[in-house]
């Protein structure tokens, strides 16, 4: 029974690839083709980059090559393909996250004028792990507003979901953070029998 979600040639096309791969490319390739632009336009409204934009698309059609035999048609090939998208943008997010830390803690460890106060140690790597708790779409979410820039608008349709969802995302979001940082960094209340050993 043809998927009546399914755009027009789609679901040929996919079956075709399915039953061509691995050793034969000829409908992944029409496949790369038709979707390749729309993934590249996706990914580079999520991370501002011509060479991030260009590595998550190829990262994405390397992922369709070794998944599409699994593909189900219960919901549209370009939906599957938008998930993919967004997963290939999460992890040059946090490889970009990374190498920001490391670059950070080398200058934390660089020695800093006499009069200059020392940045808090750590603090950088602490909002790593607290975005790491969120959930993938509202980490996505917040990622994309506060590190990316990128409008209401272009986080709605990058992650499929109507503007206002997306700013309830980011909403909460930033609460779940400030919520996660205070019980963090939370001093904890020195019992009366430690402060007492304290003192001795």
């Amino acid at each position: 029974m043809t998927d009546s979600t399914e755009p027009n040639g789609d679901r040929a096309l996919v079956e075709k690839a399915q039953a061509e791969l691995p050793y034969g490319t000829a409908a992944y390739d029409s496949l790369v083709e038709k979707y390749s632009p729309l993934v590249y336009r996706r990914a580079y409204r999520i991370l501002r980059s011509n060479s991030d934009a260009e590595e998550a698309t190829q990262d994405v059609f390397l992922s369709v090559f070794r998944s599409v035999r699994r593909f189900r048609f219960d919901k549209p090939f370009s939906h599957w393909l938008n998930t993919i998208t967004l997963n290939a943008c999460r992890m040059i997010l946090r490889k970009r996250a990374a190498e920001q830390r490391r670059r950070n803690a080398a200058r934390e460890r660089a020695p800093l004028p006499a009069d200059q106060p020392a940045p808090e140690a750590g603090l950088r790597e602490l909002l790593g792990e607290l975005l790491d708790a969120l959930e993938p779409g509202t980490r996505m979410a917040i990622l994309m507003r506060f590190v990316e820039g990128n409008s209401f608008p272009e986080i709605a349709e990058a992650l499929d979901i109507s503007e206002s969802a997306a700013k309830m995302r980011v909403s909460r979001g930033s609460k779940r953070l400030r919520e996660l940082y205070e019980q963090r960094t939370r001093v904890r209340p020195v019992a009366r029998g430690e402060r007492g050993k304290k003192d001795d």
